[in-house]
């Protein structure tokens, strides 16, 4: 199990290397965060990301979207474009978009988003504040650019 210590943060950019899919649509990148990985600290990056093992700490992705896979565990706040949840999170969800809760889903937190889906069997606790989202999203992105 990958393991990172002292809570430090945790940026994931992709790579201007040359390779066929360079020239690609760029905002169809995606990184998937592996079952065995568990990071202790702030995850941010500049595409899309699907977690799969635990995070204890922030995810920031003001910018793209997040999927957290009916596996992985986030004990912190989401900040995302579009969050997709069928794992848990324990923690505050904010999308500047979407929040959909899937019924596999078990969330404790507040949910801040113009849109919201929660389907049948999804657990939900906490309040939902559609207004709060962009003024969290701003804070998001502020403190993904401070080192």
């Amino acid at each position: 199990m990958a393991t990172i210590d002292r809570y430090p943060t945790v940026t994931l950019i992709p790579s201007d290397e040359d390779s066929p899919h360079r020239d690609a649509d760029r905002a169809g990148r995606l990184t998937t965060f592996g079952r065995s990985i568990t990071a202790r600290g702030r995850l941010s990056a500049t595409e899309h990301v699907i977690i799969e093992g635990t995070v204890e700490g922030d995810v920031v992705v003001p910018d793209h979207g997040v999927a957290v896979t009916g596996i992985a565990r986030i004990r912190g706040d989401v900040f995302a474009r579009t969050v997709t949840v069928l794992g848990r999170v324990d923690g505050n969800v904010t999308a500047s978009r979407l929040i959909e809760l899937r019924a596999s889903s078990v969330v404790s937190g507040r949910l801040s988003s113009p849109s919201l889906i929660i389907e049948d069997g999804a657990r939900f606790s906490g309040p939902v504040e559609p207004r709060k989202a962009d003024v969290a999203l701003a804070l998001a992105r502020h403190r993904a650019k401070s080192p």
